[in-house]
């Protein structure tokens, strides 16, 4: 259906100050639109039109495509970050993304008929993000993805505290929270709150808050789940000041801080038992442990020379050992899978 029949005329242009100060009648201000879509919209350089061609036909649509969960798996990471870029770099909401209107051509999406797309400041803005991200939520469903909540990946998509360097961090939290996800988890209560949260008003500015004492006043005592505003505005859960990092990565950061301190005493108790026992120890004994453990220690009165070398050995070791390891996300998918086969046995 033709997204101009679609959607509400009047809420889809309402917010296009050049479109409501036409005069002339409808088919003028389409016809308008059609030529100047493309130079407005796909200039920016976001995902641009779109179009691939495979010896003289077009690439197919997403809709066509037969998928393995693996690779709807990946594509829902690509869908996902196109939607953050489409809305934190160009400004844009799509308005009418869905499995229609996305192209897959050699292991890749690509979005198409962005000509309806809106500023991400559009009265309306968010109530189409939102659709998007029900109609992608539901599509890769469908497909057997752990998909992220409507909610969750509303908050993804805006929230401005996710940047480049945690964005990873974030994503790989995201899917070890969705693998964990099971349809039983899920009440009919969280059902409803994401329906409600569908078409709830969501203020895009501070300036848009009816009232902030009251939410202040409400948040601060932990009723938070009716201010829906804070990944938008960059403030924390408590509307106590502007939120530096990712709300999801805090928690785990200070855990992983802990991991480390344990770690680290566990290796100096390592270190000193090794340095007790070092006289009974040859030294060709020493040599074959040194080439299969490598020591992250760091020493007393080192000298950056040391320093820089014993730093770059681990991050190689990290590497490597990242090259072969399994994402958590897929690790525990296939665990509850084989439980679940388990089980019906």
């Amino acid at each position: 259906m033709c997204w101009w029949c679609s959607l509400s005329r009047a809420s889809y242009v309402d917010g296009i100050s050049w479109l409501t100060r036409m005069v002339g009648g409808h088919w003028r201000v389409i016809l308008l639109w059609c030529s100047l879509s493309r130079a407005s919209y796909v200039e920016k350089s976001c995902v641009g039109d779109g179009i691939s061609w495979l010896k003289g036909w077009p690439a197919p649509k997403l809709k066509d495509v037969e998928l393995t969960e693996s690779k709807s798996r990946e594509l829902y990471l690509q869908c996902i970050q196109i939607m953050r870029t489409m809305y934190q770099e160009c400004k844009l909401v799509h308005a009418d993304l869905s499995e229609f209107n996305m192209l897959y051509h050699d292991g890749r999406l690509y979005v198409i008929d962005v000509s309806q797309a809106v500023e991400h400041d559009h009265p309306h803005a968010l109530e189409f993000l939102r659709k998007d991200c029900t109609n992608m939520t539901d599509f890769f469903r469908r497909k057997g993805v752990s998909t992220m909540t409507v909610k969750e990946l509303f908050d993804f998509i805006t929230d401005i505290t996710i940047n480049e360097e945690n964005i990873d961090a974030y994503l790989e939290r995201c899917m070890e929270i969705s693998a964990e996800r099971t349809v039983d988890d899920v009440t009919e209560q969280d059902k409803v709150d994401e329906e409600v949260f569908k078409k709830v008003y969501i203020p895009r500015t501070l300036d848009e808050v009816m009232h902030f004492e009251r939410d202040l006043d409400k948040a601060q005592v932990g009723e938070t789940s009716e201010i829906l505003y804070q990944k938008l505005t960059g403030l924390k859960e408590d509307l106590s000041g502007a939120q530096e990092n990712p709300t999801l990565l805090e928690n785990r950061t200070s855990t992983t801080i802990e991991e480390c301190m344990n770690v680290s005493g566990n290796q100096q108790d390592a270190s000193g038992d090794r340095e007790e026992h070092s006289g009974s120890n040859s030294d060709s004994e020493s040599d074959d442990e040194s080439k299969t453990h490598l020591n992250t220690y760091r020493p007393r009165g080192e000298s950056p020379d040391s320093k820089r070398e014993r730093k770059k050995a681990v991050k190689e070791a990290t590497r490597e050992k990242r090259q072969n390891k399994i994402p958590k996300h897929i690790k525990k998918r296939k665990e509850k899978i084989a439980k679940t086969n388990k089980g019906k046995k």
